[in-house]
């Protein structure tokens, strides 16, 4: 955390990640799921995971998260995938973010005259004009950027993960807190996303022999401080 202008903006997010609205989104995701994998089944074999679980499955939640009517999703998707895609020119994916920011802020405005039961809606009935429609667009583009991709990859590398160590299936299959710390587990296993996480050193502090001095950049590997034998005694386990 980094107060006083990151704790203003997290404080602000807290109406749309509560507990509850954590609990009331839960038989739609469950649902979600159901019908991507069913439609997995029906499409027959080989199989296609990706293309039918977890390419599907995080937009659709996060649509539901943020607020998304549901007859612009596809479009909502579209537009932010397009936005977010590595592969493309600067170029095009600057023009794609332009039409998906023209988007964003026509949906904000919408829920400034109605607030729904979305993220949007939820902070804007909370702050009102106080939560900017930048701060409100940011906040979307910031959810589907943690969301979308990297829960996708975890979906399909957990799931591999699984496969290759059919045991650990067997040993929380039917057992939900079991499940839960599987999920945690693969969390740190797989640690997605890999790209390096730059950070601020907000006071001094010694790793090993070097000093780093509050104010300096630093790169941190994730993976690697997840594979850290002090953490756990087998890592690669």
């Amino acid at each position: 955390y980094d107060p006083p202008e990151h704790t203003r903006l997290r404080q602000k997010l807290t109406p749309g990640f509560t507990l509850r609205k954590m609990q009331r989104m839960q038989p739609y995701i469950e649902q979600i799921v159901t019908d991507r994998l069913d439609e997995m089944e029906q499409a027959g074999s080989p199989a296609d995971l990706v293309s039918f679980v977890a390419e599907k499955v995080p937009g659709a939640v996060l649509c539901e998260l943020i607020g998304v009517p549901r007859d612009d999703r596809a479009t909502f998707l579209q537009l932010c995938h397009a936005h977010l895609d590595a592969s493309r020119s600067q170029k095009r994916r600057a023009v794609a973010g332009e039409a998906f920011s023209r988007y964003l802020l026509a949906m904000i405005a919408r829920e400034r005259r109605e607030p729904g039961e979305g993220l949007i809606g939820a902070v804007v009935a909370e702050y009102g004009d106080d939560a900017t429609d930048e701060e409100l667009r940011g906040f979307c583009v910031q959810v589907m950027l943690a969301g979308d991709d990297n829960i996708s990859g975890m979906i399909g590398l957990g799931v591999l993960a699984m496969l290759r160590h059919p045991e650990q299936i067997a040993a929380f299959r039917g057992d939900d807190q079991s499940a839960q710390r599987a999920v945690d587990e693969l969390i740190r296993y797989l640690t997605v996303p890999y790209s390096p996480t730059p950070r601020i050193a907000r006071e001094d502090v010694t790793i090993g022999d070097q000093v780093i001095k509050a104010g300096e950049s630093v790169i941190c590997s994730l993976p690697a401080a997840n594979r850290d034998p002090a953490l756990v005694p087998d890592p690669e386990r």
